[in-house]
């Protein structure tokens, strides 16, 4: 699974509850859950199931003192973490192992750029949690239809939320990276976007070049990408 030891934790879940209808929070307890080491935003585990199956998630929330963690899933249907999800309930088994993850840097930034698609809202939303509050913040989100803007966001003087629909005829991504391209970013900007690998792409060499961002002050992960049923950027 990794190439070095990760810490595991046999867990089950306890909670499912449904944030939107693409978007699924599933809530897991273990007994060693209290010695989960979330450092820094953005920080996830892989989700191993007892069939064999494993994906990497964002821990979205962790709870020590409950033993507790909160993973939000994607209900796309079109891959076997997904469509466990859809039917889990309380006292399925499963396994976490991990954190991984590097640290993004917004020291110093004067504005953060958030940008994601459903599948790396979770993370967008660690980092938006951790951001001190006078930080202003944009994020963008292509979700599949209006359902997709009811995830709670957190109140935060600053903070502008860009719920962008999705065109059905525009490859997933496409949206969210047209909308990059023609955003008006101000001096001091630091940039976050995950997503749609080739989506990802296409908006961070804009923000290199067009935009003039500095290179370590462009952050961007392909979470997944068209084509591939288990794309690793």
């Amino acid at each position: 699974m990794f190439r070095r030891h990760r810490p595991t934790h046999d867990v089950r879940v306890v909670a499912v509850a449904p944030l939107t209808p693409a978007l699924v929070r599933l809530t897991f307890t273990g007994p060693t859950l209290d010695t989960l080491t979330i450092e820094h935003p953005t920080q996830w585990v892989k989700l191993d199931l007892p069939e064999g199956h494993s994906r990497a998630y964002t821990i979205r929330h962790h709870r020590p003192a409950e033993r507790e963690a909160d993973i939000d899933v994607v209900l796309h249907g079109n891959g076997p973490l997904s469509r466990w999800a859809e039917v889990a309930r309380p006292g399925d088994p499963a396994r976490l192992a991990g954190p991984r993850g590097r640290r993004p840097s917004f020291d110093d930034a004067g504005h953060v750029l958030l940008a994601a698609d459903e599948s790396a809202l979770p993370a967008a939303l660690t980092i938006l949690d951790d951001l001190p509050a006078t930080v202003p913040v944009s994020l963008f989100v292509e979700v599949a239809d209006a359902t997709g803007s009811a995830v709670p966001l957190p109140d935060r003087v600053g903070l502008t939320a860009h719920w962008l629909t999705r065109d059905p005829g525009l490859p997933k991504g496409r949206t969210l990276s047209d909308t990059l391209l023609a955003a008006d970013l101000p001096a001091g900007t630091a940039a976050w976007l995950a997503g749609e690998a080739n989506a990802v792409a296409t908006a961070r060499r804009h923000l290199l070049t067009d935009g003039a961002l500095p290179r370590e002050r462009v952050h961007s992960k392909g979470y997944w990408k068209h084509g591939e049923a288990d794309h690793k950027d």
